[in-house]
């Protein structure tokens, strides 16, 4: 089994390199250039971003196979939106993303015992996992600075 729990200031690096190692594997293919340089630029080149990870403002939790991690999820500031899921292609389908999303649900209810809900918006590729986690669509697929993407929402019960 994987340990899961809230990366540290010196793990945002690693976190973020596996993020941008994963969408280009496996987002990159579905975008326009100016969508991979979109995520690029709001996400692993972006220092405001950055920082807000490295002092916690905006978490991500991680799952580690011994001292490496191998998936994460990133959320913003208001703690309520997902913004990165990623997994190491070679830990595909055994269930860490998942184990990942529940650690973190029960970790922000701990601050939050009345959160309704967390957002988010699903790659093409990603949109059956999440679906499988039980959110649900909000519209139908959207481009914005090439990223495509589906507004989803979960109702946490």
């Amino acid at each position: 089994m994987y340990a899961i729990r809230q990366i540290t200031n010196n793990e945002v690096e690693e976190a973020l390199a596996l993020a941008l190692e994963v969408f280009m594997q496996f987002e990159a293919p579905d975008y326009k250039p100016e969508g991979v340089e979109t995520f690029k630029r709001d996400i692993v080149e972006n220092d405001a971003f950055i920082e807000s990870c490295k002092c916690g403002e905006c978490p991500i939790y991680a799952a580690f196979d011994g001292n490496k991690i191998v998936g994460i999820i990133g959320m913003r500031s208001s703690k309520t939106h997902i913004n990165l899921v990623f997994t190491k292609k070679e830990y595909h389908h055994q269930g860490i993303a998942t184990a990942i999303f529940h650690y973190l649900l029960e970790d922000l209810r701990k601050d939050d015992p009345a959160l309704k809900e967390i957002t988010l918006n699903s790659s093409p590729y990603g949109k059956g996992f999440y679906l499988h986690l039980g959110f649900v669509p909000l519209s139908e697929e959207q481009e914005i600075d090439g990223i495509r993407f589906t507004p989803m929402k979960y109702v946490v019960r």
